[in-house]
């Protein structure tokens, strides 16, 4: 998603692999409530919820190693 500093907070699209700036956490990004973005660990599990403003898209390395981190969960049968 394109990102222009004038058009207010950053919101990535649900689906997208997002990074918390915050605590250094990386999961997809499903809902926002209450202004809140809400993030899914990559592994599964429960989401938990980040400031907008704590909030960008994952580098294509960082994508690239959480998916095939989700791939391998999955074939282990370790994802909810």
């Amino acid at each position: 998603m394109t990102h222009h500093p004038d058009s207010g907070p950053f919101l990535p699209e649900v689906g997208d692999l997002v990074r918390d700036t915050a605590s250094g956490r990386v999961g997809f990004y499903v809902d926002s409530v209450a202004g809140r973005l809400l993030i899914r660990p990559v592994h599964g599990g429960c989401e938990w919820e980040a400031e907008p403003a704590d909030v960008e898209l994952a580098t294509p390395l960082r994508e690239l190693r959480a998916r095939a981190a989700e791939a391998n969960a999955r074939s282990r049968g370790d994802l909810l």
